[in-house]
């Protein structure tokens, strides 16, 4: 959710249908597969290791991004 899936989720769902080509069930199984990634008791239940090597001072202090979770609203 971090990295902004929920947001993708939701211009998934209110795509204007300008491009005939896609169908109502393209828009709801990328919606599906969304899902998907984000339910803990599927694959959204991953951990990730995150390593670095000759990283400068700056480098090393500046905070990485998506790896917290959003406050919910």
């Amino acid at each position: 959710m971090a990295l902004g899936l929920g947001d993708r989720i939701a211009a998934l769902s209110n795509q204007p249908n300008a491009d005939l080509e896609q169908s109502l069930s393209d828009i709801l199984r990328r919606r599906e597969s969304l899902h998907a990634l984000i339910n803990p008791l599927g694959l959204g239940n991953f951990g990730v290791l995150i390593q670095s090597k000759g990283l400068s001072i700056a480098q090393r202090q500046q905070p990485l991004q998506g790896l917290t979770i959003p406050p919910m609203v």
